[in-house]
């Protein structure tokens, strides 16, 4: 059993920033923390505190994601609530998060809850991996190219990955370990992200309904749509068009 005293104590090497805070702050593109069981941060690397637009990490501790963040915070401090009660843990969840300056990043996510005396007063520890933006990425990887280009030409379409992959000649297998190599997802994944990027421009630069733009994404179910959304976003789709909206005024 692991003693997690050591994200919590304020010691280490004579310095007033724990040993995780000093390893983690290495690593521009994780975010990383620590929440007791109020859900209020006890530990934040500097990534975090930066995606907040908070020049000093230490104003984050003793604070819920609510208090930090906008609409999506309170949506995030009830799940962590929920999961902190329940226990166990959440691993590699997709999540498009709005930066301070509203510029929209994507994230595999990961929780865990940890409890004891070993844990102090930690209840809850996660990091967020910024992921490459895909349209950023994908066109240096010849053996995907075509692949990527259909998805993101045709996402607005009902699409099944496997019949796509059969399209391009990849097994499935190596479909998924090419995907999760270059990108750190599945292609199942890559087409929520796809969908999710369209439904936000939308959202952004026109002013189409969500029943308009559930079909546009590829989408029968406007229920179905508006959970994905939710799910990946933590906003409704109407919180995040008002929240953008809001942001430009």
């Amino acid at each position: 059993m692991i003693d997690l005293k050591f994200l919590t104590d304020l010691s280490c090497s004579g310095t007033n920033l724990t040993l995780a805070e000093q390893l983690f702050d290495l690593l521009p593109d994780v975010q990383f923390f620590v929440k007791d069981r109020e859900a209020r941060y006890l530990v934040v690397n500097q990534t975090i505190a930066d995606h907040a637009g908070i020049a000093d990490k230490r104003d984050m501790i003793g604070r819920t994601c609510e208090e930090v963040f906008l609409n999506p915070g309170v949506t995030i401090s009830r799940q962590d609530l929920q999961l902190i009660e329940k226990g166990g843990s959440v691993l590699n969840a997709l999540e498009m998060c709005l930066s301070s300056s509203r510029q929209r990043k994507w994230c595999l996510s990961s929780k865990y809850t940890v409890q004891g005396v070993l844990a102090g007063d930690a209840a809850l520890v996660g990091i967020s991996r910024v992921l490459p933006a895909t349209a950023e990425r994908y066109q240096s990887y010849n053996v995907l190219s075509a692949f990527m280009n259909y998805l993101k030409e045709n996402c607005g379409e009902p699409i099944f990955i496997m019949e796509v992959a059969r399209q391009f000649d990849f097994s499935m297998d190596l479909l998924e370990r090419l995907t999760r190599e270059l990108f750190g997802v599945t292609p199942k994944q890559i087409l929520t992200q796809l969908r999710m990027e369209k439904a936000c421009l939308l959202l952004e630069t026109t002013d189409m309904s969500v029943a308009e733009i559930v079909p546009v994404c590829g989408y029968i179910d406007h229920s179905a749509f508006s959970r994905q959304f939710k799910a990946s976003t933590h906003y409704t789709p109407q919180q995040y068009r008002n929240a953008v909206a809001g942001q430009r005024r």
